[in-house]
């Protein structure tokens, strides 16, 4: 059975996309016995460190086991090494063994893309054209361990980038991170005007997506007037779990050299937390991401 793809993204940083990542996987992992890869196309690195930790990420770009190294291989006319061989387990600094694989970024990945663009355009391509080569390679690279894992979770780039698009086009769902805040709803609505509708003109069908509203402050009116205008605007669409603002979910994302339960790790956000992946799995299970 393939796994099902899900494209984390959102137009804006600082939304806590890659935190957000990263406890899904590992919810998703421990308490549901789930197989999960993560793929980090984001340069700034930060779900592969905190999926990894520090000393073994730097273990995999001194191997040339990062994703920039596979890219830029077809931009230098090289041969790549098998998608298969990015793939570290047994990755997540939690105790029981979960099944939590990643695919890591680099700083040098935000480079590709130009580089990639500079070789196509040199040749003639037309930016259509080079999207189509990207989707396609990165199509056959999940196609290549598919039936290994039950979930690949892509951390993408803020923003809408070629890679980007080639993991949204990719994905079964798309899950935006966003704060209950008027500009980042700006974002949302951007993303779901632009982004999300040039998605599904090329995919000839409606994504399915689904929005998990992050860095929740309840006693702030602002976030409790915003909670409810996106409720309003995006049905089941919108988790009902909610993200706090919670200093212990900062430190969750913080890798630890000694192993830790679930609780020791998430501290007082382990019920919420916890609660993300079960309704993940409901939302799936019963298709009410629209």
């Amino acid at each position: 059975m393939s796994a099902q793809v899900i494209s984390i993204i959102n137009m804006k940083g600082g939304v806590g996309k890659s935190t957000t990542a990263v406890s899904l996987c590992e919810t998703l992992a421990i308490h549901h016995r789930r197989r999960v890869l993560l793929i980090d196309l984001d340069p700034q690195t930060n779900a592969s460190i905190m999926a990894a930790g520090a000393e073994r990420w730097g273990r995999l770009r001194e191997e040339e086991r990062t994703l920039d190294f596979y890219f830029e291989a077809y931009a230098l006319n090289l041969k790549p090494k098998p998608f298969k061989s990015l793939i570290e387990r047994g990755i997540s600094d939690l105790k029981g063994k979960p099944d939590f694989a990643i695919a890591a970024s680099a700083p040098e990945f935000r480079f590709v893309e130009r580089d990639l663009i500079e070789q196509f355009v040199k040749k003639g391509y037309h930016i259509d054209a080079i999207q189509k080569w990207i989707n396609e390679r990165f199509t056959n690279g999940l196609k290549s361990i598919s039936s290994l894992y039950d979930f690949v979770v892509v951390d993408c780039p803020p923003g809408i980038s070629l890679f980007a698009e080639a993991a949204l086009m990719a994905a079964d769902a798309i899950l935006v991170p966003t704060i209950p805040d008027y500009v980042s709803r700006l974002g949302l609505i951007a993303f779901r005007r632009r982004a999300l509708r040039l998605i599904e003109d090329r995919r000839g069908g409606q994504a399915r997506l689904m929005v998990l509203a992050t860095k929740v402050d309840e006693s702030f009116s602002l976030h409790r007037s915003e909670l409810e205008v996106m409720a309003d605007g995006l049905g089941d669409s919108l988790f009902k779990v909610r993200i706090p603002q919670l200093v212990d979910i900062a430190r969750a994302a913080e890798w630890s050299e000694t192993v830790r339960t679930f609780d020791q790790k998430y501290g007082a956000a382990t019920p919420v937390v916890t609660a993300l992946g079960e309704e993940f799995l409901g939302k799936l299970e019963m298709g009410l991401a629209a």
